[in-house]
């Protein structure tokens, strides 16, 4: 009786110092992404924002002097793969906040692998599919970046001001990003330039090498303006192409979404002076004291320049330290998810506010003109740059609860 009694009393102890260890030890952070292959510097670009918001963190003293800590996760390009590790990082690891930095696809499957769970926060970063803080959403998920909606509806409204483009053509990733994106950018014509015809529209498989039939279909329609959703080794690839058909001219300009995600001096060869851009941070163009302090800092750690996936990465980062700090209880999630609903912060592009009905952060989305220019960083940037406002392009609360409950 006496040594079941100790037994009794051993596991009570083992169970009280593991729940001590987990509450005294460091906050981590899941962040799952493309860790390989053409998206690499993209991604760590994302990682390397998230870090600079963990250190800004640490240093104002984390959750009652517990430290916040980075986790990566490597998921490839397979949704599969993203849904092993996160099942890893929630399931064996108990991390209680996760992130999907750049795949839509991914942060969806996540978004139903923790559905109706209120021990682990998900957060999207570039991952911006319309669904995932809509029919997926929950008070468990957000999103820190504008969703392929309100990109849409911008580049639509940006429209009105070039009455000379009549016809279009797109190309796009055939996966959820390039599929929703033109989709959304599609509906939000019908209403804000009805006079624009879509001629044709062009799909490639992530991590193309080969854009010759895309780029020759596009030359059989000639149209004034070919809107690209291609990002990082995609768009190298796709411009090469271009400039070898001579798709681009005087007549047909080219719009891109995402441009600085990597460095425009990637794109360099192929891209034409004139074309059209969204960016996430141009910082260049942005003199704050915030945008100052940030870029020194990823100077200090990269020795170059940010990048928008640097920007977005920090957001998502300060974002969700800021809400688990407010929240003031680092192991119970639903005390974060509870303090981003109306949570405002400085940030590089301004105010960041984030939005309770679905957890979204909202902050300026620029658009411009690219152009070689010495004073721009390694000699090409964008000029006449204007702000949008996200956040007046959004889905109100109304449609987006009515979505989420399947009505």
């Amino acid at each position: 009786m006496r040594g079941m009694l100790w037994i009794l009393i051993s596991a009570v102890a083992s169970l009280w110092i593991g729940t001590a260890a987990a509450e005294e030890g460091p906050i981590r952070l899941g962040l799952i992404d493309i860790y390989s292959g053409p998206f690499a510097f993209q991604t760590s670009q994302i990682k390397l924002g998230f870090e600079i918001a963990l250190d800004e963190a640490n240093a104002a003293g984390g959750v009652n002097g517990r430290k916040f800590e980075l986790v990566t996760a490597d998921m490839g390009t397979s949704v599969e793969k993203a849904i092993t590790e996160g099942r890893r990082l929630i399931f064996n690891d108990h991390l209680h906040y996760v992130t999907v930095g750049s795949h839509a696809g991914a942060a969806l499957a996540l978004g139903q692998l923790i559905k109706g769970r209120d021990d682990v926060l998900l957060l999207g970063g570039l991952a911006n599919s319309k669904h995932y803080t809509a029919e997926v959403g929950g008070p468990m998920i957000g999103r820190t970046n504008l969703s392929t909606v309100e990109m849409g509806r911008i580049l639509a409204e940006h429209l009105k001001s070039m009455p000379e483009v009549k016809r279009i053509a797109t190309i796009a990733p055939d996966f959820e990003f390039g599929r929703e994106f033109m989709a959304d950018f599609t509906e939000a014509l019908k209403s804000t330039r009805p006079d624009i015809t879509v001629v044709q529209q062009q799909w490639s498989k992530m991590g193309n090498t080969d854009f010759t039939p895309q780029v020759t279909a596009l030359q059989s329609a000639p149209v004034d303006l070919v809107v690209s959703a291609l990002v990082s080794g995609d768009l190298i690839n796709f411009l090469k192409a271009a400039k070898g058909f001579g798709l681009f001219s005087a007549k047909t300009r080219f719009f891109n979404n995402g441009l600085d995600l990597t460095k425009l001096s990637s794109y360099r060869d192929g891209l034409p002076d004139g074309s059209l851009a969204f960016a996430w941070y141009p910082f260049y163009a942005i003199h704050t004291p915030e945008s100052a302090k940030f870029n020194d800092a990823v100077e200090k750690r990269s020795k170059s320049y940010p990048v928008g996936s640097t920007l977005v990465g920090y957001v998502a980062g300060k974002v969700l330290t800021t809400a688990i700090m407010k929240g003031g209880s680092p192991d119970t999630p639903m005390a974060a998810s509870k303090a981003l609903d109306g949570l405002q912060l400085a940030s590089p592009v301004g105010t960041v506010s984030v939005r309770g009905c679905d957890n979204v952060a909202s902050y300026n989305y620029y658009l411009g003109v690219v152009k070689r220019a010495p004073e721009f960083p390694d000699g090409i940037g964008l000029t006449d740059v204007k702000a949008y406002d996200p956040g007046k392009y959004a889905r109100p609360c109304s449609e987006i609860l009515k979505l989420r409950s399947g009505s």
